[in-house]
């Protein structure tokens, strides 16, 4: 049976408009985000200290590799994970962490001294630090945990002055937390672990000899 012009067009009409309904249906837009280093003015040590400025180098940060990948994890249960597909980091989170890192001891030691691994120094630096992150994400109740093992080590001779788990945990949000708030929680808390270390460096300030 042959259709008539007019069933063609009708036809014609029905396929364009399906089309452009389809098109209506978009995915949502992909978000990316990064973390961000301690507030300007955040600081532990004046810069007219009399040992001089304190050089670090950041040797290694790893991750545990389910946080190796472009999408935010979330934490469904103690042994579910669910990658976000459309809230992404924006680059390597490694990366950003051990920016991060270097910024904030930068900072907080009121030095520019601090060097990223394998970019070293021709001169042996005050302090090395080690980081392994083994948690770093966000669970069902929207509460962010960190725990991370460090350690702390001299420059010159690579002597091993500290190695400690941190934990830290952001308070708990009832609501369904977005993803600002997660990424924001998640600096925060790594804020709170560069300040531990830090606080660490400067216990072992006397170490460092007299310029």
């Amino acid at each position: 049976m042959t259709l008539s012009f007019l069933q063609i067009r009708l036809v014609a009409i029905l396929m364009v408009m399906g089309s452009f309904l389809c098109s209506c249906k978009t995915t949502p837009p992909n978000r990316f985000y990064v973390l961000n280093p301690l507030d300007s003015g955040v600081t532990i040590r004046s810069k007219t200290d009399h040992k001089g400025p304190l050089s670090v180098e950041v040797v290694s940060l790893r991750l545990p590799r389910y946080l190796e990948r472009p999408q935010i994890v979330i934490r469904n249960s103690g042994n579910q994970l669910e990658l976000e597909e459309f809230h992404q980091w924006g680059g390597s989170l490694r990366k950003n962490m051990i920016r991060v890192l270097a910024i904030n001891l930068s900072q907080l030691l009121a030095t520019p001294d601090i060097a990223i691994s394998p970019y070293r120094p021709p001169i042996p630096p005050d302090f090395r630090v080690e980081l392994e992150v083994l948690q770093f994400e966000r669970d069902s109740r929207g509460q962010v945990r960190l725990s991370a093992q460090w350690r702390l080590s001299q420059g010159k001779d690579r002597k091993l002055l500290k190695t400690q788990i941190t934990e830290l945990a952001s308070p708990v949000v009832q609501t369904g937390p977005d993803f600002e708030y997660t990424v924001s929680a998640m600096s925060i808390l790594f804020g709170e672990l560069s300040q531990i270390i830090g606080r660490e460096i400067l216990k072992y300030e006397h170490l460092k000899p007299d310029p």
